[in-house]
């Protein structure tokens, strides 16, 4: 049956320890059993925490997309209204840059 059950020279055991052998080959199989569900919901919970964390990336992602749209419709009227200022007030509007002379 099983090779734990033999002693070194192959032969089956006595009964006695026909019996530990299988106490300690249960005790082993119910050890690994343990540690494999142990495993098995670490594997889970990281699973889950690795789903968790790409959805808050494409989250991140689809805000700063938004917010980079946002200000890339706001900064044309931004640059129209700085050169109405500046031209208001006679000050020049040099690459992207409004000069603004010191009061004295």
């Amino acid at each position: 049956m099983f090779d734990t059950f033999k002693d070194q020279n192959n032969e089956l055991q006595s009964p006695q320890i026909h019996k530990r052998n299988e106490e300690t080959v249960l005790s082993i199989l119910y050890s690994l059993t343990d540690e494999e569900k142990e495993l098995l919901t670490e594997k889970n919970q990281l699973l889950d925490m690795e789903e968790t964390l790409k959805k808050r990336i494409i989250n991140e992602i689809q805000t700063k997309e938004s917010r980079i749209k946002d200000l890339q419709m706001e900064i044309p009227e931004l640059k129209q209204r700085v050169k109405v200022l500046a031209k208001t007030l006679e000050i020049p509007v040099v690459k992207k840059i409004v000069v603004i002379p010191a009061d004295n």
